[in-house]
């Protein structure tokens, strides 16, 4: 059984909650769907369940269960204490679907000697908002005993049954820095830490992960540039006395101190360089693999949470382009009348000519599997700055259906030779959506054009298209992509994938 203090802000790097602290039934962890969080990481419930499919209740016009998450068992044996408060914050959405009108948030509280669930607050479904703190004072003494729990869960409804293929993953709430304890009262809602508040980007241009064989065998390369992002939750002014960077490969590491920041209260911040003079090496000849670690150093308290000052990613340059960081937040497509021979297409630029083996491509998961059934896959050469003169074509490549919610391999039948800047892409079918990731946090522009009836235009939705030509024979045992850059802590972990929207 737990004691006080309980405290969880999931910057630990797993792909659901700690199992000593909770039980999750479908609740994950995300890091990269939470928008200006306390700190990195947080608890989602949303209308998958732990396979990552929807709940086999889910229906049209119904607001139905979804996620729960439970506490472990908590010693509140602290008979007519008025000091114990639970203290959490929530959002809705995030990058990803806003609950609607109907939709919900509950939380519950156990009482050990009824043996029974009480719903103590009901969180409404609106628009999308910053995190929002709640504070509750537990007092009632059928809960202030051994064995007390608490628990969230959520309640959702799908869209539309006229057009269900419309329907992806949906209904996000982010829950993050929940903390039980003695002693508190209504104001105490600061906290002394300084945090990062998402995982550290650093690529190529614009990038997130190029061919090795394309950057170590080109004269030409686009200017490394990284992003950390992190927040001073203390309601007063704190030191940053450093930022350090860390990058190691083949047993080498290389630290950089990015400075020394005063962060005024309750601040976010990004450390943004467009010009970090920085090469990267392999001792191999196809691929580099590197583990990204940051590092935050401030003028930190006895309050100061240390598990959030820190977090490192593995980095991997393969044999792919990536615009996209690896997980998607919201799904991309053509949808409706009209669409069915619509196409959408993604500009790269290639390091060097060479020949294109096929792509990588993120299927978001649709209720009942409603999304078209095929796709013509298609490369373009680029003409006046448009995706004007097809290449290559592979005809009618089929949706995999029940392998969604991450990459799949498709081989074109011979090699695609490209060189300079080209278009891949897709041409639909039928009226239905193919249900493509899309990055939403990812947001470097001009990459996305679509054609409906004939002409070319440049999409303006920010993100990035989870498409990802690759060259090279591809040596893996599986067709499939890790849906994610990996993160590195005590145990190896991918972490989830939530999508929704079009």
């Amino acid at each position: 059984m737990l004691e006080l203090p309980f405290f969880d802000d999931f910057s630990y790097i797993d792909t659901t909650p700690d199992a000593k602290r909770w039980v999750a039934h479908g609740t994950t962890l995300c890091y990269d769907l939470p928008k200006n969080p306390p700190s990195t990481g947080a608890m989602l419930l949303d209308a998958l369940d732990s396979n990552g499919v929807f709940y086999s209740n889910a229906r049209y016009g119904t607001t139905t269960a979804a996620d729960t998450v439970e506490s472990q068992p908590i010693n509140l044996d602290y008979p007519g204490e008025k000091s114990i408060w639970l203290s959490f914050y929530y959002q809705r959405g995030g990058y990803g679907d806003r609950p609607e009108k109907g939709d919900s948030l509950v939380l519950d509280f156990y009482s050990p000697p009824e043996q029974k669930w009480q719903s103590v607050k009901l969180y409404e479904g609106g628009n999308s908002a910053p995190f929002q703190q709640e504070m509750i004072n537990i007092t009632d003494d059928k809960f202030l005993r051994k064995g007390f729990r608490f628990r969230f869960r959520n309640y959702i409804s799908l869209g539309s049954s006229l057009a269900p293929d419309l329907v992806s993953n949906c209904d996000h709430w982010l829950i993050d820095y929940v903390s039980l304890d003695i002693n508190r009262h209504q104001g105490d809602t600061v906290y002394k830490d300084v945090s990062l508040t998402n995982t550290p980007i650093i690529k190529i241009g614009d990038y997130q992960e190029v061919p090795w064989r394309h950057y170590i065998n080109s004269n030409i390369r686009e200017k490394v540039n990284y992003t950390i992002h992190y927040r001073n939750n203390d309601n007063r002014a704190r030191l940053l006395d450093s930022i350090n960077l860390y990058l190691t490969h083949d047993g080498t590491t290389d630290k950089y101190a990015l400075g020394t920041f005063n962060m005024p209260s309750y601040m976010d911040f990004d450390n943004h360089n467009d010009d970090f003079a920085y090469t990267f090496k392999s001792q191999y000849d196809t691929i580099a693999n590197y583990d990204v670690k940051v590092r935050l150093v401030s003028d930190a308290t006895a309050n100061d949470f240390p598990d959030n000052n820190e977090i490192t990613v593995r980095k991997t340059f393969s044999n792919c382009y990536a615009l996209d960081d690896g997980s998607a937040e919201a799904a991309y497509g053509l949808h409706g009348e009209g669409s069915d021979g619509a196409m959408i297409a993604v500009k790269f630029n290639t390091y060097i000519p060479d020949k294109m083996h096929g792509v990588y491509m993120y299927f978001c998961p649709v209720y009942h599997n409603q999304q078209a059934d095929n796709f013509d896959l298609k490369v373009w050469a680029c003409e006046n700055g448009l995706p004007i003169s097809e290449i290559a074509t592979k005809a009618n490549v089929e949706v995999p259906k029940d392998s969604t919610g991450k990459f799949i391999y498709i081989p074109f039948e011979y090699p695609v030779e490209v060189s300079d800047t080209f278009f891949v892409g897709w041409q639909k079918n039928e009226t239905s959506i193919i249900a493509v990731g899309f990055d939403r946090n990812t947001s470097t522009p001009n990459h996305k054009y679509f054609n409906i009836g004939g002409d070319w235009k440049q999409s303006k939705e920010l993100g990035q298209i989870m498409i990802r030509p690759v060259f090279g024979d591809v040596k893996t045992a599986t067709s499939e992509l890790l849906p994610k850059h990996q993160l590195t802590s005590k145990k190896l972990k991918i972490y989830p994938n939530p999508a929704t929207d079009y």
